[in-house]
């Protein structure tokens, strides 16, 4: 329930939007497509952040790795 780069999270009268991240990319890691450990928990701004940063598709561990750090 927490954005696992900016840390915030719903409370105190704060609403956050996450938005699920697939650690492995969903194209090409079909067979864990809905595997839980296969994602992290973005808000909404960091989510689009990192895809601004990144691209779109075939992300990979290393990036979401790099991006956690950058704050």
């Amino acid at each position: 329930y927490t954005c696992q780069r900016c840390r915030s999270h719903t409370g105190s009268g704060h609403r956050v939007v996450l938005h699920p991240h697939h650690i492995l990319n969903f194209s090409q890691y079909v067979e864990l497509r809905f595997a839980i450990d296969n994602g992290i928990t973005l808000c909404i701004n960091c989510h689009k952040t990192f895809h601004k940063l990144y691209g779109q598709s075939n992300n990979t561990r290393v990036q979401i790795l790099e991006f956690l750090k950058k704050i």
